[in-house]
C-alpha cells in the first residue's frame, strides 16, 4: 500500500513539475519580444501568428545571426514560447477590439463591391472561421496573459509594423 501511495505521489509530482516547466514565464515572454524586435527589423515584416509562424521566424533566424539559439531556445522550445506568447497577447486584446475586427461580418462583406453573391458568402464564411480560430487562441492564451502583459505593448507594436 505504501508503494502505491508513493508511486501515486511521484506521478502527481512529475505531472505538476512538467506542467510548471511548460508554463510561460514573464522572463521568457520578454526574451521572445527581444528576439522578435531584432528579427522583425532585419526581416522588414510585422510579427504575426499562425500555426507556421514560429517555424518561419526560426528558419529566418537560422539564415542570419542565430538569435533564437543564442537566447537559449531549441527549435521546439522556441515554438512553444512563441505560441504561448502570441496566444497570451491575443488573450489580452480587449473584447471591444476583437468585436471591431470580427463583428458584423455580413454587413462588412455586403458592402464590398465587385464580388458575386457566392464570393461574398465564401468570404464571409472564411472570415467567420478565422474569428473562431482567434477566439480559440484567446481562450488558450488566457493561461499566459499575465506573463505576456509586461511586454504586450512591444509585441503589439511589432505586429503593427
Amino acid at each position: 500500500m505504501k508503494r502505491i501511495k508513493f508511486a501515486l505521489l511521484a506521478a502527481l509530482a512529475s505531472l505538476f513539475l512538467a506542467s510548471y516547466a511548460v508554463a510561460l514565464e514573464s522572463r521568457q515572454a520578454a526574451i521572445v519580444a527581444d528576439v522578435l524586435e531584432t528579427l522583425a527589423s532585419e526581416r522588414g515584416e510585422p510579427v504575426y501568428y499562425d500555426e507556421e509562424a514560429a517555424d518561419d521566424w526560426h528558419e529566418f533566424d537560422a539564415d542570419g545571426d542565430g538569435l533564437i539559439p543564442a537566447a537559449g531556445f531549441t527549435r521546439e522550445s522556441w515554438q512553444v514560447a512563441y505560441e504561448q506568447t502570441m496566444k497570451g497577447l491575443m488573450a489580452l486584446m480587449p473584447q471591444s477590439e476583437f468585436d471591431a475586427m470580427f463583428g458584423n461580418v455580413e454587413e462588412k462583406v455586403a458592402a464590398l463591391h465587385g464580388l458575386t453573391a457566392e464570393q461574398k458568402r465564401e468570404l464571409a464564411g472564411d472570415f467567420m472561421a478565422e474569428a473562431e480560430r482567434v477566439k480559440a487562441y484567446r481562450a488558450e492564451g488566457a493561461a499566459f496573459a499575465e506573463a505576456v502583459r509586461p511586454v504586450a505593448g512591444r509585441l503589439r507594436a511589432l505586429g503593427d509594423q
